[in-house]
C-alpha cells in the first residue's frame, strides 16, 4: 500500500507538533522541580510516569493518524519536535523561570531572616532553660539507675550487704549475714 507524499508530510507535521505539545506539558514538572528540590528517586518516578503517558498518547495518535499503521518516523518527528521546543522556547522559559524563582526565594529568605532575628531573642533563653532542666532530669535518672539496689536472689543463698569481707576469710564487723528461704 503506497501513500502520497502530502499525506506523509501531514503525518510528520502532526507528530512534530505533538512533540512540541509534549514539551509544553513537561514545563510544569520542570517548574515544580525549580521550586521544590526533588531527590533522584522522585525525579526518576516523575519522568517514568510522564514518558509512559507520552508513549501512550503517541501510540494512540499514531494509530489514528496512520489509519491503523504505526511507522518509525512518527517517533522520530515526535523527538525532533520535542528537541526543537526544548532548544528554543523551552530554554527561554527555563531562563525566565529560574530568574523568577530565585527572586521569590531571595525575597522570602530576607523576610524569614528578619522574622528569625526577632523570634530568636525570645526563643533562645526559653530553649536554654528547657535544655538545662532536661539535663538535670537525665542526670537524676542516670543516678537512680546507677545506684539502684540489687534485687534479692531467688534461691536459698547466704546474702551479704555491700561491705566487703577481708581477704583472710574473716568478716568485718559491719557485715550482716542473712539467709533467705522461700
Amino acid at each position: 500500500m503506497f501513500e502520497n507524499i502530502t499525506s506523509t508530510l501531514q503525518q510528520c507535521g502532526v507528530f512534530f507538533i505533538l512533540g512540541m505539545v509534549i514539551g509544553i506539558c513537561y514545563e510544569p514538572i520542570r517548574f515544580a522541580r525549580m521550586i521544590v528540590r526533588h531527590n533522584t528517586v522522585a525525579v526518576c518516578v516523575e519522568d517514568v510516569i510522564f514518558m509512559s503517558l507520552c508513549a501512550v498518547v503517541g501510540f494512540i495518535t499514531a494509530l489514528s493518524v496512520g489509519i491503523g499503521y504505526f511507522r518509525i518516523y512518527y517517533i522520530v518527528f515526535q523527538l525532533i519536535g520535542s528537541a526543537v521546543y526544548f532548544l528554543t522556547i523551552g530554554r527561554l522559559l527555563n531562563f525566565v523561570f529560574k530568574r523568577c524563582v530565585n527572586t521569590v526565594k531571595r525575597f522570602f529568605i530576607t523576610i524569614f531572616k528578619k522574622i528569625y532575628d526577632k523570634i530568636h531573642i525570645f526563643v533562645v533563653p526559653i530553649a536554654v532553660k528547657i535544655r538545662l532542666s532536661f539535663g538535670k532530669i537525665a542526670e537524676i535518672a542516670k543516678n537512680v539507675v546507677f545506684y539502684r539496689k540489687k534485687d534479692l536472689k531467688k534461691a536459698n543463698e547466704l546474702l551479704y550487704n555491700e561491705k566487703v569481707q577481708t581477704a583472710v576469710g574473716g568478716e568485718n564487723k559491719g557485715v550482716i549475714k542473712a539467709q533467705i528461704r522461700k
